[in-house]
């Protein structure tokens, strides 16, 4: 039920401890993890390896923020993909599909097997300091739209894509890395425009979300979404239908670590129904909240079956997870072979 980050481009024992001790199901990697192509492959399998020699043989997601635009985290000769709003100047459905396809063949031929995208926020507000063109539309239903054939791409490729920020980042004028945002529309107005990009994802078959550290006032005055069971668990559990992977954004902005205290984080997570914690730098914040989760359970303040539904559903998506051979073609191929979809995204640029 952990994504964590990790310091360094090779294994080590640290990464040993994380994987065979300690269990993790996941790893984000940064900029300080890549090198080069081969060192990166080679890194990659080597943790795969290491988990799939433990007693129970389940994969890890390898996972990455890979936007396009400004939040691209592996650089050169990876693709610098245009930052993705351009699609919704272009409103092509066809392009929005080729882009997701590229991006997630260039995932997929070293290994990485999750991708954090696409941002299905609604870019409503010309202030917000943080979405802008990361989103893809200022418009719900083309953000919709575009969103779906994004998906498609990526899981074309053989990669998971994770939708994010649910219920949707694109109205605040605050980053959520710096402090806790406020979203204060009324009920209408969040269903018609926030919900409806999540709601067409889910419709769609997209399986893992990824949470807002954000406070909507008409749903929860108290509780940012993250750990809101009025929004993870009312709206989008049962209203949208989403039987998949609720994943937090990064338990270290600020929004969170200035607002929720770190221990509560296990019960308040449980209770919206949190599938998986991403913690993306302090290692010992990562083994903590493993340790605090592990303690909930043991002393009853947790309930094992809510445990056992998360495991469960990880599992299910794991198995249909593509572990499949690297394509025949080298990233150096690939991204020669993607400057066509640049150069078209780009001419929608302003």
């Amino acid at each position: 039920m952990l994504v964590a980050g990790f310091e360094g481009a090779h294994l080590n024992s640290d990464l040993e401890e994380l994987i065979v001790d300690r269990r993790i199901g996941g790893l984000i990697l940064f900029e300080r993890n890549f090198e080069n192509p081969d060192q990166l492959i080679k890194l990659i399998s080597e943790l795969q390896s290491l988990a799939m020699l433990c007693p129970v043989e389940v994969p890890l997601f390898i996972s990455v923020d890979q936007e396009g635009g400004r939040v691209s985290r592996l650089k050169a000769p990876f693709s610098a993909f245009p930052r993705p709003g351009c699609l919704g100047v272009a409103r092509s459905e066809s392009l929005a599909r080729r882009f997701g396809l590229a991006l997630g063949r260039e995932m997929q031929v070293v290994g990485i097997n999750m991708v954090y995208a696409p941002v299905l926020d609604v870019n409503t507000n010309p202030e917000n300091p943080i979405i802008g063109m990361r989103a893809l539309s200022n418009n719900p239903e083309w953000a919709a739209r575009l969103g779906k054939a994004v998906i498609d791409g990526i899981y074309e490729a053989g990669v998971i894509p994770v939708g994010k920020h649910f219920p949707g980042h694109g109205d605040t004028d605050r980053d959520s890395h710096l402090e806790l945002p406020y979203v204060d529309r009324d009920i209408v107005s969040l269903e018609k425009i926030e919900l409806e990009p999540f709601a067409e994802a889910v419709k769609h078959g997209l399986e893992v979300i990824m949470t807002a550290h954000v406070i909507y006032s008409a749903w929860d005055s108290e509780l940012p979404a993250t750990f809101s069971p009025s929004i993870m668990k009312n709206i989008l559990r049962e209203k949208l239908g989403f039987g998949g992977l609720v994943m937090t954004d990064d338990l270290e902005m600020k929004a969170i670590e200035k607002h929720i205290p770190f221990d509560s984080i296990p019960r308040l997570g449980t209770a919206a129904e949190v599938d998986l914690y991403l913690i993306c730098h302090d290692r010992e914040k990562i083994l903590s909240l493993q340790d605090r989760l592990i303690r909930d359970v043991e002393e009853g303040h947790i309930a094992k079956e809510s445990i056992e539904r998360s495991v469960q559903r990880i599992t299910d998506v794991k198995k249909r997870m593509a572990i499949s051979p690297r394509g025949d073609k080298n990233l150096v191929e690939l991204a020669q072979a993607h400057r066509e979809i640049i150069e078209e995204m780009n001419s929608y640029l302003p």
